[in-house]
């Protein structure tokens, strides 16, 4: 069971090689038996740092600023999957379990960034697909893998939906990512266009299911079991099967074997068209968080991207 910790009073510092002892002996409160730093780093993204505690448990530690939105709705909407899903676990999915989180009350340390909170969970064994030398691998191979994920998504989908319900406070993911990327996407053609696919993916009225949110390569994890384990569920969400595919665009000659594995399992074919959908969010969202950073011939691909992945959803300029 979640142990939930409310508003740490501390002075967390940046997310450097080393964690201060201040922030250990406050985070220490919350959770039992926590190792003490030096922490090795996992990994690292837009939003966090996950330290591997050595013990079979990883902790995040999570800014409040680095994409879209702000970094203690993502924490909570992490704590509160993970706290739902319980640890799920299948012949052929793993999901970790959560152990404790909290949230930081006094953000700010010297010249570190802003932090919004931690969250402890267990630890999946296994490498993600990059990291498995995905391609390198023979085309055979590669087709196999990829059928496995869409499998293991549509299992995903099924089992935690059946585990969470349908719970009205997560929303729809796909519509929070077009909300958030309005709020900094300035072309107003590009605006219009938006709005447009927003009201077309309500309109859709396909079944809801649970969401991990945030599938992509580094999310995904095989096991020497079989298992794949999901991780990092700061995205997670109620919407349509397709939202899950947004990140997936990108896998290329996989892609179809990943449709080809979910439909296996789930007994029917992505919706290509809502998948196209959710690709041009992504293409969005990533637009609304680069904007015309980097050469300019970056910024401009990304802004022809968009409206290539608006165009092929049906809205039109």
């Amino acid at each position: 069971m979640a142990v939930r910790f409310g508003a740490i009073v501390v002075s967390p510092v940046m997310t450097d090689d080393a964690v201060p002892q201040e922030l250990y002996e406050q985070i220490a409160e919350a959770t039992e038996a926590l190792p003490p730093p030096p922490w090795s780093i996992a990994g690292e993204g837009l939003w966090s740092r996950v330290h591997d505690l050595g013990d079979g448990t990883v902790l995040k530690i999570v800014r409040r600023h680095g994409g879209l939105g702000s970094g203690a709705a993502k924490l909570a909407r992490e704590a509160a999957a993970l706290e739902r899903l319980g640890g799920l676990t299948t012949p052929n999915i793993r999901v970790p379990r959560l152990i404790a989180y909290g949230f930081f009350e006094n953000s700010y340390f010297g010249s570190g960034p802003a932090l919004a909170g931690w969250l402890r969970s267990e630890r999946l064994e296994g490498r993600t697909l990059e990291e498995a030398g995905l391609w390198g691998l023979a085309a055979s191979e590669r087709q196999r893998r990829g059928e496995d994920i869409g499998a293991a998504i549509a299992e995903f989908h099924k089992t935690a939906t059946a585990q969470a319900g349908v719970p009205t406070t997560f929303g729809d993911g796909l519509v929070q990512c077009i909300d958030e990327a309005l709020g900094r996407i300035s072309a107003l053609a590009q605006r219009e266009r938006l709005a447009r696919l927003k009201d077309i993916w309500l309109a859709q009225g396909a079944p809801p299911v649970f969401l991990h949110g945030d599938i992509n390569l580094q999310n995904i994890l095989y096991q020497r079991n079989g298992q794949i384990g999901f991780v990092d569920f700061a995205g997670a969400a109620m919407g349509p099967a397709e939202a899950d595919f947004r990140n997936l665009d990108g896998t290329g000659t996989i892609r179809d074997a990943l449709y080809r594995g979910y439909a296996a399992v789930a007994g029917a074919m992505p919706d290509l068209n809502r998948c196209r959908m959710a690709t041009a969010v992504n293409a969005a969202v990533t637009l609304a968080i680069h904007g015309d950073a980097g050469h300019p011939r970056e910024a401009f691909r990304r802004r022809a991207f968009l409206d290539e992945m608006l165009r092929q959803a049906g809205v039109e300029a």
